[in-house]
């Protein structure tokens, strides 16, 4: 009796094991391609350090950015909207597997949860770069409860530093009890283990479950906050710029937020899995239903879109009419249309059809039009900052702005370290919940 008892938990060890097994790939292969890919992203984000440097050492004035002609923000402002954004629905996800138990999503879970916090740093940065003197900075917190009130900046860096406190702390959380089994296996990555499991135990599971909960109530309402409150108003409430001023920003940018989170989980898991062969555990119906919610949210944006440019357009002042003739028609014409219709239109009715015939699903065309769809809302921040910038309601010239090489080199640095972040996180946690397999 004993002995089949043995047998049977030996048994029970084996499958469990033998389920995550696929899952921990990433934690101990490592072959030539990621070296050499860690490489490339490592030399790109040196040419982004020498870049600062040279911002940093001769001032902005290495930018194009330029005021009162021209854009006093520039492609920095652009990307911290990018990716402030793209911060909000990964971990909108996650929450939301966790609060309404979609059990089939647990698999790209914890994706979306890094991609919330790699994209807030990344947010962080970007402000950081755009202020110039990034010492500067620590005024925020020095002076905060004299600026909190009157201060959009502050209003932000409060609303940013609290969610990334919140969503750490979540997937700290929710982490844990496959850190514990895993702390064994990984002797090189047991003290980083250990650490994080400082006052755990596998009894306490309830009561971090129950944790995460309210922790998963508490995110959604931040970033309602956030990506449809405190950001939208740092454009929507400048009455001095047209094109900003409105109340149709809060649900552009909360929109935004989930199509470019969505997108990025679906273009990470479909990466991830093909990498490792993952294609038995996270099923095609996941890509398909993810790329439905996508499709119905982009056109969702779409509408936004249309609803300003007729409001702009009707019987509205001359600075709106202005900014929106030179999106339609002038300067940012050949960069609007494209956008709109290539970048957001095709891929949206492509998802949406694959929705309705299941039968035309197809991975390789979700993971390309969720491609897309990113790099059209990278373009849409640049022409939601950019226009209303030069075209200023005081009577100065109208202004001209093409960024640098420095700022591009930031940028594009930005990126590397962003993916080179993820893919370190990669390396040393389990990026799927295999407690769960």
């Amino acid at each position: 009796m004993i002995q089949r008892r043995t047998a049977v938990r030996t048994a029970s060890r084996t499958s469990v094991r033998t389920a995550e097994e696929p899952f921990l790939q990433p934690l101990v292969s490592t072959g030539t391609t990621f070296y050499i890919f860690v490489g490339i992203l490592l030399s790109i984000v040196s040419l982004f350090g020498y870049a600062w440097y040279i911002q940093l050492t001769t001032g902005l004035g290495a930018t194009a950015m330029r005021t009162p002609v021209g854009a006093a923000w520039g492609v920095y402002i652009a990307n911290f909207v990018f990716f402030a954004s793209m911060a909000h629905g990964g971990m909108a996800i996650s929450a939301a597997v966790r609060l309404l138990k979609l059990t089939r999503f647990i698999p790209v879970a914890r994706m979306g949860e890094v991609v919330t916090l790699v994209c807030v740093m990344m947010a962080g940065l970007s402000i950081m770069i755009d202020l110039g003197r990034p010492d500067r900075s620590f005024n925020m917190i020095l002076y905060w409860p004299e600026r909190v009130v009157s201060s959009p900046l502050t209003w932000d860096m409060t609303v940013i530093v609290l969610y990334f406190t919140l969503s750490s702390s979540y997937l700290w959380l929710t982490m844990r009890k496959d850190l514990y089994r895993l702390a064994g296996r990984f002797p090189r990555r047991g003290l980083i283990y250990k650490a994080l499991l400082i006052g755990y135990s596998p009894d306490q599971e309830h009561a971090i479950e129950r944790a995460a909960w309210f922790l998963s109530v508490a995110i959604l309402v931040l970033i309602v906050m956030l990506s449809g409150g405190v950001i939208p108003w740092i454009f929507g409430l400048q009455s001095g710029r047209p094109g900003w001023f409105g109340a149709v920003a809060s649900p552009y940018f909360l929109t935004a937020a989930m199509v470019t989170s969505i997108a990025a989980v679906i273009i990470i898991a479909a990466a991830l899995s093909k990498i490792y062969r993952w294609q038995a555990h996270i099923k095609p119906e996941i890509y398909r239903q993810l790329g439905a919610v996508l499709g119905v949210f982009t056109h969702f944006y779409i509408y936004l879109t249309i609803a300003e440019q007729i409001t702009m357009r009707y019987a509205s002042p001359h600075g709106e009419t202005t900014i929106s003739e030179i999106l339609l028609e002038g300067q940012f014409a050949p960069i609007f249309w494209p956008m709109l219709v290539i970048g957001l239109a095709l891929p949206a009715v492509v998802l949406i059809a694959q929705t309705f015939r299941p039968k035309w699903f197809s991975l390789t065309r979700t993971v390309i039009a969720s491609a897309v769809i990113l790099v059209a809302f990278w373009i849409k921040r640049f022409i939601i900052v950019i226009p209303s910038l030069l075209r200023p309601l005081l009577p100065f010239p109208s202004g001209s702005y093409s960024p640098s090489w420095v700022e591009w080199s930031i940028i594009i640095g930005i990126f590397a370290l962003a993916i080179l972040l993820y893919v370190g996180f990669l390396k040393l946690f389990p990026i799927v919940e295999v407690e769960n397999k």
